[in-house]
């Protein structure tokens, strides 16, 4: 059993682009803890906004990526030059309480402890955002991929350093980064925990309005082909027959009203598309069904549109 001071030096990642929103925040839950990170760390994607003139105000290291720019890109650079123990990577949204790094901090105590996993505090700050934390407590038992299994809304989680010594976010995925390195991490360290500290709590934020959320859904789509095909198997085609689901309901109404034999197949779809629905209801214990149809509906046709243009665009098919 190691001791915490054996490893107390915590180095804290955070990948940025345009976060002037919600980076002060995040930074000073940081700043605020009951044990002090080693250092922190922002790599930034080109922000066009506040985001550096915040980040200027705290004693922090600021590296800028060059060429190419994605979170995995971030998180990549910042682990070459973190100096610590363990690994806080973490998105701009999230915000940490008060004890988290001291917790987390506490199940490192076991050697075979490589990766740490908050829980969420649940703080909606607009009703959409309500919304896809309802969405989520209804869903995600069949589509939580990777690190969301922790239920959070954002990237955040501890590593020990040893992890990436052997194994890298992958630059080639958008969605599905995350699954793809604890697939690896899998393969890389044999009897590996992780674990999931239940007193380590953190705020993360689901998209608060409609251009943030279209952003995210669409980029999702866009950078979806290079995870599915590297990662065939069950969970992926799940997890695209989920997304694209409503959009299918859509585009075979339409071809319905020109082409009358595709009404069985219409209906068919859209008892999916309703049943689907339902469940997520239940298992959220909510009534909010129309919400819920029209939310899921929203997010297949950002999703199906990255989806569509991302054979066009293949300089932002990896990007952000």
């Amino acid at each position: 059993m190691e001791t915490m001071n054996s490893f107390s030096k915590i180095s804290v990642i955070i990948p940025t682009k345009n976060e002037e929103d919600v980076l002060l925040h995040c930074l000073e839950s940081i700043f605020n803890q009951s044990i002090k990170p080693l250092e922190v760390i922002i790599v930034d994607g080109g922000s066009t906004d506040r985001t550096l003139d915040i980040a200027k105000q705290f004693n922090i290291k600021i590296l800028k990526e060059e060429s190419f720019s994605s979170p995995a890109n971030a998180r990549n650079l910042g682990v070459n030059v973190a100096k610590g123990d363990i690994l806080l990577i973490m998105d701009a949204d999230v915000q940490l309480h008060k004890d988290c790094l001291r917790y987390a901090l506490e199940k490192f105590g076991d050697k075979d402890v490589m990766i740490v996993l908050p829980t969420e505090l649940n703080i909606d700050h607009s009703y959409l955002e309500y919304l896809q934390r309802k969405w989520n407590e209804g869903s995600r038992t069949s589509l939580s991929i990777g690190l969301k299994r922790a239920k959070t809304s954002g990237f955040v989680a501890f590593f020990r350093m040893q992890v990436f010594e052997k194994v890298k976010f992958s630059t080639k995925y958008g969605f599905g980064e995350d699954d793809d390195l604890i697939t690896k991490i899998e393969e890389g360290f044999k009897g590996y925990k992780m674990v999931v500290a239940p007193e380590c709590k953190v705020i993360s934020h689901s998209p608060h309005g409609f251009k943030e959320f279209a952003m995210r859904y669409a980029w999702w789509g866009r950078t979806f082909l290079y995870y599915f095909f590297d990662h065939f198997n069950i969970r992926s085609i799940l997890n695209i027959s989920s997304l694209l689901l409503p959009f299918f309901v859509i585009f075979t109404l339409f071809l319905w009203l020109i082409i009358p034999q595709l009404f069985v197949i219409f209906m068919i779809l859209f008892f999916l598309f309703v049943v689907r629905v339902l469940i997520v209801c239940v298992r959220s214990r909510s009534v909010m069904f129309v919400q819920f149809m029209l939310f899921d509906l929203l997010r297949s046709l950002c999703f199906a549109t990255g989806l569509l243009v991302s054979p066009f665009n293949i300089k932002k098919r990896k990007g952000r």
